[in-house]
């Protein structure tokens, strides 16, 4: 029965991250599909913080009132919050993985993947800042995970 119990639980994580990994399919790839916005020349950012610096720019110089610096939040927010959920899900369903430097060595890896899948099917481009900005969401998933568990410990 108690194995029952455990069972459960984990089967239901295991629909969510399912659903979180179809949802992060299609934001990552599919809802881009027939759209080539990404000139060639710039398929491939590799210094670090620059498209960030280039969104706080934008940000910092529209005026308020001005929707132009929308989209720069919704990247720098949007690369950081959708990442959230899998810096939870790694260390929840992979037991090798719990450790802070499993998770994150199995977040950069996948982040990687993605850059790259991206840049190499015209997708999108492998942007170094994306890796920075999702690890860090990651991170933070991660520390509500560990958060977690320390109260389910002490309880």
């Amino acid at each position: 029965m108690n194995s029952v119990k455990k069972k459960i639980p984990k089967m239901i994580l295991l629909i969510c991250f399912a659903v979180y990994a179809a949802i992060m399919l299609y934001l990552l790839f599919f809802q881009r599909v027939g759209r080539d916005d990404v000139p060639l020349s710039e398929r491939f950012q590799l210094i670090p913080f620059r498209t960030v610096a280039e969104y706080v720019n934008d940000i910092l110089t529209l005026a308020p009132d001005d929707n132009g610096s929308l989209p720069a939040l919704i990247n720098i927010g949007g690369n950081i919050v959708l990442f959230i959920p899998l810096g939870l899900f790694i260390p929840a369903l992979f037991t090798k993985l719990r450790s802070f430097s499993g998770t994150v060595i199995a977040v950069v890896i996948t982040i990687l993947c993605v850059e790259l899948i991206q840049a190499f099917t015209l997708l999108g481009a492998c942007d170094i800042d994306d890796l920075i900005l999702n690890t860090a969401g990651a991170c933070i998933g991660y520390g509500i995970f560990a958060a977690l568990r320390q109260h389910e410990r002490t309880k």
